[in-house]
């Protein structure tokens, strides 16, 4: 079965090691790519593959169904948690806030509907969810963006996010010790763990027919641009990011067109990207990580700013 990954990307000198051997912090900040492309707008173009990838993860999707209202609000809750999750990469203090999202997590134990048990923070567990937003950063990097990542990029991306990872304050007994490791863990999950729980197969029913969910973070005057235009885009992306080879283990509708659709999505948003203003580009949480930055490094905000 090829990797997810292309076979260039991957560095194919190292042995495939189990987990990291240390959990010592690592200095990101301005420069790194993580700050580049984690808070990034276009992570809306990746980021509903990850949330896909999370409940389609048996434990996960169970959670997500008996602790959690996000079908009664699948947006408010999206709204809700990602910027705190991404405050763990951008704000000060990033220790505090990811220790304070580890306590969400304590109570999140049950049994699914197979029986199979499960607990939010089994280290296998956690790290999974957190694998699918190191990997719609890199989607970021890889589909939407005009730079291509070298070898070397990914493995300090890949680093980037162990550090990501460490700020939750939990078991690292998980966490792939490299890219390559990274890779050939994050394929079994593809190929051996990920399920059509019921909770990813209600996400996919939502994505694939609910005209009408108004997406009430937009302004107003999307409005009328959301059934027809910003509604059919986020679903390119939310299924032009899964693997491919999942899409069709799981049955979900891909065809030419789609693909077709996806590409053009995919080379328009990495053309025009560039002439952006570098401050519209980023949302937020970034902007604030940035801003916190400046009063102690004005060079390093300026440098991450002007390359961006």
């Amino acid at each position: 079965m090829p990797s997810l990954y292309a076979e260039a990307d991957v560095v194919k000198s190292r042995t495939v090691t189990s987990v990291a051997p240390v959990a010592i912090a690592r200095p990101i900040g301005p420069g790194s790519l993580l700050w580049r492309y984690a808070g990034d707008h276009r992570l809306a173009f990746s980021g509903l593959s990850a949330g896909l990838l999370q409940l389609m993860h048996p434990a996960i999707g169970a959670g997500v169904v008996e602790h959690s209202d996000f079908f009664r609000d699948p947006w408010g809750r999206i709204i809700r948690s990602i910027p705190q999750i991404l405050g763990v990469v951008y704000l000060p203090d990033p220790d505090v806030l990811g220790r304070r999202i580890r306590g969400y997590h304590r109570k999140i134990t049950g049994v699914d509907a197979t029986g199979r048990r499960y607990r939010a923070l089994d280290p296998p567990t956690f790290w999974w969810a957190h694998a699918t937003f190191q990997y719609a950063a890199e989607t970021v990097a890889d589909r939407f963006d005009h730079r291509r990542l070298s070898v070397r990029d990914r493995e300090e991306l890949y680093l980037d996010g162990v550090e990501w990872y460490r700020r939750y304050g939990v078991s690292m007994a998980a966490v792939p010790a490299d890219r390559a490791s990274f890779a050939a863990e994050w394929d079994r999950h593809v190929d051996e763990v990920l399920e059509m729980t019921p909770a990813a197969a209600k996400a996919v029913d939502m994505a694939l027919h609910d005209r009408d969910m108004e997406l009430k973070f937009l302004p107003a005057w999307t409005r009328a641009l959301q059934p027809g235009v910003i509604t059919p885009i986020l679903r390119l992306g939310a299924f032009g990011g899964l693997p491919p080879r999942l899409r069709r283990r799981l049955d979900i509708p891909w065809g030419i067109r789609e693909e077709a659709d996806y590409r053009l999505l995919r080379h328009s948003v990495a053309s025009l990207w560039r002439w952006l203003p570098a401050q519209a580009r980023y949302g937020p949480v970034a902007t604030a990580g940035y801003e916190a930055r400046i009063r102690r490094d004005s060079h390093g905000h300026q440098a991450l700013l002007s390359d961006a």
